[in-house]
C-alpha cells in the first residue's frame, strides 16, 4: 500500500526515473535539481521523494529519489524496491568516489562497468581473486559518452558559497566497488586494484550491488555515476569535507543532463505510434496495482514460454518489457508500456486466445473496459 506520507493514498505516485544516493550530502546536490516534491511511504517503510526535473524547453520528468545508505547489499535491496513500485525507465546511482588514477578532484566518472573486487578465494598462501563485472546499460553508456565530449553539462552544476572549484572533466570508464573504504594506493585493497582492476579509475562502495540489483530488472536502463571527492594517492578528512558537496553537486549535474537528453534518445528507437493524447489516461497506483495484480493471476505467465508468447503477440510493445517469467515489476512494465501506448485493446486481445477460461483473464478484461481502456 502506497501512502502520499501524510496517510493519504499516493494515487498519483508515477516515476519515469529513479535516483538512488548512499549519502545525505549526495541526496541534496540531487534533490537541488527537482520542483513540487513531495513524500511518498512505500510498503515496508521505504520513503521517497518524489518531484518533477524541468530544464529549459523540457517538458518536465518525474524523478523518484531515495537515500539507500552505504553499501552493496542495501544498493541492490534498493533497485528491486523501486523497480517493483515505480515501474521507472530510468535507474542511476549518483554519488562520490575516490579517484584511483586518471581523474581529478571533482571529475566525473559514469561507470561503463562495475568490478566486484572483493570476490575471491582466501588461501593459506594467498587471496586468489574471482572477480565478478555488471555492466551499466549499453543506451546510457552511449548516451553519457556524447555528453562527456563537450562541456555542456557544467550548466547544470548548483554552485555553492565560495565555490571554487575548477572546471570538472567527464569520463566514461570502469569503476571498482567493495564494501571497504580504500584509504591508500598501498593498501592491500590498493594492491589488488593494482592487479586485478588495472583500468579502474575510481572505487566507491554502492555501484556493484546497485548493478546487481539491475541485473534481475532488465526492463530498466541503470548507470552509476560518480563524482571524485579524494584521491587514493592523497586522501584525508579534509578533503571529505570540502570535495564531497562539490563532488556531489558535479555528478548530480552530469546525471540530470543525461536524464534532459533520454527524449532524444528514445526517438531514435523504434516504437509503435502513440494514439491522441485522449486516450493515454494515467491510471492510478490504485488501478494499475489492481490490474497487475490480474495479469499475475492469469493462468501460465510464471512461465517464461508463455510469458515470452504473450511479449511476441504484442509488436513493438512487448519488445520494451523484459523477456522473463511474469515477475511483479515485469508486469507492471508491461502494463505502463500499454498505458502509454494505448495498448490495452490488443493486451485483452492477446489475454484471451492464451487463457480464454481463466477467471482472471475475464475480470482483466471487464476492468479496462470499466476503466474506459477496453
Amino acid at each position: 500500500m502506497w501512502s502520499d506520507g501524510n496517510g493519504g493514498p499516493a494515487g498519483g505516485a508515477r516515476a519515469e526515473a529513479v535516483i538512488l544516493t548512499a549519502l545525505e550530502v549526495e541526496y541534496r546536490a540531487v534533490r537541488a535539481h527537482l520542483e513540487e516534491l513531495r513524500t511518498v511511504a512505500a510498503e515496508r517503510g521505504s520513503l521517497f521523494e518524489v518531484g518533477v526535473f524541468r530544464a529549459g524547453q523540457h517538458p518536465g520528468t518525474s524523478v523518484a529519489i531515495h537515500m539507500t545508505g552505504p553499501g552493496n547489499p542495501s544498493a541492490a535491496a534498493l533497485v528491486e524496491r523501486a523497480s517493483a513500485l515505480f515501474a521507472p525507465r530510468t535507474l542511476l546511482f549518483v554519488g562520490v568516489a575516490g579517484g584511483r588514477k586518471d581523474v581529478g578532484l571533482g571529475d566525473v566518472v559514469a561507470a561503463e562497468a562495475v568490478y566486484d573486487y572483493e570476490t575471491g578465494k582466501d588461501t593459506e598462501d594467498a587471496f586468489l581473486p574471482r572477480q565478478k563485472t555488471h555492466q551499466s546499460t549499453y543506451d546510457l553508456v552511449q548516451l553519457a559518452r556524447m555528453i562527456a565530449t563537450n562541456d555542456e553539462w557544467q550548466r547544470g552544476i548548483r554552485p555553492a558559497g565560495g565555490d571554487t572549484a575548477p572546471r570538472p572533466r567527464a569520463h566514461v570508464k570502469p569503476i571498482a566497488a567493495g564494501g571497504r573504504v580504500v584509504a591508500h594506493q598501498r593498501s592491500e585493497v590498493g594492491r589488488r586494484l593494482t592487479a586485478g582492476a588495472g583500468d579502474a579509475v575510481a572505487v566507491d562502495m554502492e555501484g556493484f550491488g546497485f548493478l546487481a540489483g539491475a541485473y534481475v530488472n532488465r526492463q530498466v536502463d541503470a548507470l552509476v555515476i560518480r563524482g571524485i571527492s579524494d584521491l587514493l594517492a592523497d586522501k584525508d578528512e579534509a578533503h571529505d569535507e570540502h570535495w564531497q558537496p562539490v563532488a556531489s553537486r558535479h555528478a548530480a549535474a552530469f546525471a540530470f543532463e543525461l536524464l534532459r537528453r533520454l527524449p532524444a534518445l528514445a526517438a531514435t528507437a523504434p516504437a509503435p505510434a502513440r494514439p491522441a493524447a485522449a486516450t493515454r489516461r494515467k491510471l492510478t497506483i490504485r488501478e494499475l496495482g489492481a490490474l497487475t495484480e490480474l495479469l499475475l493471476a492469469v493462468p501460465g505467465l510464471s512461465s517464461p514460454a508463455s510469458w515470452q508468447q504473450l511479449l511476441d503477440e504484442l509488436p513493438g510493445v512487448g519488445t520494451q518489457v523484459a523477456r522473463q517469467s511474469a515477475s511483479r515489476a515485469e508486469a507492471l512494465a508491461l502494463l505502463r508500456t500499454c498505458e502509454a501506448y494505448g495498448a490495452w485493446e490488443a493486451l485483452a486481445d492477446v489475454l484471451a486466445v492464451i487463457a480464454p477460461d481463466a477467471p482472471a483473464t475475464a475480470e482483466l478484461i471487464a476492468r479496462l473496459k470499466l476503466l474506459g481502456l477496453g
